[in-house]
């Protein structure tokens, strides 16, 4: 038996539809990846927010007389007027930051060649993520969507937050993925949907972390991505399949029959030329996105859908 079918068998799953246990796991696994992070820094994330202290003056705490070097803007002119002294307001650093996840559950990662889903895959990293986060005091919320709807957690503290979530993905995914099979997928491009809704309701200060295969990058995603920079910190974290890179060596002598939902084509597998060609487009498209995200000010974390995140962990959580 494969390590991959050991991985499978564990958690009793099929890697094609994703179950609250499987999400639950890694609840377990927070003192190990918290760890690794304390050895592995993250690098400053791009957008508004750099520190997980947001600084002096973000929540009201309480009012003192006022003391020689107080900042004469924080002076609390009502209370000062009623007593007669010189009161001052104090302010508490707010510790709690809020996080987001955005998670694209679009047609397009309904693919695993080896493992799970790239559908499955980022509700995993998700879960893992989210785990970690409020172990570190941060509320987390999520905007999860597929093509025919989405849903919206309001970040929470603790592990409210987080198990709303996982009840949002296992939703989710297994609905997306009966669609799919049933071919009722409309739209294609869920990412952009999902970004203009985060625009609307991700408070300034928030930490997004934006979860798809990016399959569908627009110049339409670009601009809502630099306008949620202007008030919020991103990471791109891209799930990919190693089938999407290159074609496996036992297809050589078949055709492949493929479709993206809409139209269907085969493909001359074992024609060296098409395979090249295979290749050479999958290389220059991925190419084309890390220089799109480049340019953005940003860096893409890539991880892939045949392979458990434990082993991947370096190139997630930085």
């Amino acid at each position: 038996m494969t390590q991959a079918h050991e991985w499978l068998q564990q958690w009793h799953s099929d890697g094609i539809r994703v179950g609250t246990a499987e999400l639950m796991y890694y609840r377990s696994k927070i003192g190990a990846f918290a760890r690794h992070r304390r050895l592995h820094p993250p690098k400053s994330q791009a957008g508004a927010l750099l520190s997980k202290t947001r600084g002096r003056g973000m929540e009201f705490d309480e009012v003192r007389h006022y003391q020689a070097g107080d900042d004469v803007r924080a002076i609390d002119w009502r209370v000062t007027a009623r007593t007669g002294t010189p009161h001052t307001k104090l302010f508490r650093e707010e510790r709690e930051r809020p996080i987001m996840f955005i998670v694209d559950l679009a047609a397009s990662m309904h693919l695993g060649s080896q493992l799970l889903l790239k559908s499955v895959q980022v509700c995993h990293i998700t879960a893992a993520m989210a785990w970690l986060a409020a172990q570190r005091g941060d509320r987390v919320g999520a905007i999860i969507g597929h093509p025919s709807r989405h849903v919206e957690v309001r970040p929470q503290g603790r592990q409210h937050g987080v198990l709303r979530i996982l009840h949002s993905l296992v939703e989710l995914q297994n609905e997306g993925f009966n669609d799919w099979q049933q071919k009722k997928t409309t739209n294609l491009n869920v990412l952009d949907d999902l970004l203009r809704r985060a625009q609307q309701v991700a408070k300034p200060g928030t930490v997004i972390h934006i979860i798809s295969d990016f399959a569908h990058f627009t110049e339409h995603t670009t601009m809502m991505l630099r306008s949620l920079q202007r008030h919020c910190s991103l990471q791109m974290i891209q799930c990919s399949d190693p089938l999407e890179a290159n074609l496996p060596a036992q297809l050589e002598q078949q055709d492949i029959a493929l479709t993206d939902g809409r139209n269907a084509w085969h493909f001359a597998a074992g024609d060296a030329a098409s395979r090249a060609h295979y290749r050479t487009n999958a290389m220059t498209q991925q190419q084309q996105l890390m220089q799109q995200i480049q340019q953005l000010g940003l860096e893409l974390y890539q991880f892939s859908a045949a392979d458990a995140i434990e082993n991947q962990w370096p190139e997630v959580m930085r």
